[in-house]
């Protein structure tokens, strides 16, 4: 039986860790109070400065609230999703998450994201989504595709919104700001910048079809191929591959 080496845990970590286990086990709750700052030095027999350390990595993940100069003690936060898209953001940006990475995600969320906004979406989520690809039309006639990828962000928002799943729409809201920043550099160096908008705009304009008829497959068919098409001139062979198995049929070059 393989063992694992045991990892050296400093104090303050120890006492996040054991705040984080009881607020998991319920043991502590939303608008549940702990004790004030002499209380825990006794209870978990650490000095003060190790008591503030594990408090301000609390309150930076949002695990708990406080506020300055308040004699009592922290507030255990009611969860927020936010917090999670927060995290996931961060660590979307380190640079060791490549470029394939991020777009083998994308493919995969958007992709699940549409097939359920299909099956999913109420008339108002159409007449969002509708709404949403509209603008993007209107914005390509009176500017090109100089805010192009502002009016794309808020069109795959409608639609993972649609979609009914906080989860979904928390991490379509991260890869979707960090594509955003890939796609205004993909139109900087690309001479034909208007003949793309157009193109993907045309594409919306059949997902929005699909969308409306609740045809899931057709609908995420569309979505990938058209996210793919938009980076494949920039993929190299090695990315181009790595993106083979999300898409269906699989593109030949």
């Amino acid at each position: 039986m393989p063992f694992t080496p045991v990892q050296k845990v400093s104090a303050y970590e120890s006492i996040v860790l054991q705040i984080e286990s009881a607020i998991a086990n319920g043991d502590l709750k939303a608008g549940d109070r702990l004790p004030g700052e002499r209380k825990l030095m006794a209870d978990f027999s650490v000095s003060r400065a190790t008591v503030r350390e594990a408090l301000r990595v609390l309150q930076a993940t949002g695990v708990v609230e406080s506020r300055p100069g308040d004699p009592r003690g922290p507030v255990i936060s009611h969860y927020s999703p936010r917090l999670l898209e927060k995290s996931m953001s961060q660590l979307a940006r380190l640079d060791s998450v490549s470029r394939v990475e991020v777009l083998q995600f994308r493919l995969l969320l958007e992709g699940s994201a549409t097939r359920l906004a299909a099956r999913n979406r109420s008339e108002a989520d159409l007449d969002l989504i509708t709404t949403r690809h509209r603008e993007l039309e209107a914005s390509i006639k009176a500017d090109g595709a100089e805010f192009f990828s502002d009016h794309v962000a808020r069109f795959h928002a409608a639609i993972r919104r649609a979609a009914g799943n906080q989860l979904i729409e928390i991490c379509g809201n991260v890869v979707g700001g960090i594509m955003s920043e890939l796609m205004v550099r993909r139109l900087r160096t690309d001479a034909d910048q208007l003949a793309i908008v157009q193109r993907s705009a045309l594409d919306g304009a059949r997902l929005v079809e699909a969308i409306s008829a609740r045809d899931p497959e057709g609908a995420a068919a569309i979505q990938v191929a058209n996210i793919y098409r938009f980076y494949a001139d920039d993929l190299d062979p090695a990315e181009v591959d790595a993106l083979q198995p999300f898409l269906d049929p699989p593109v030949v070059e």
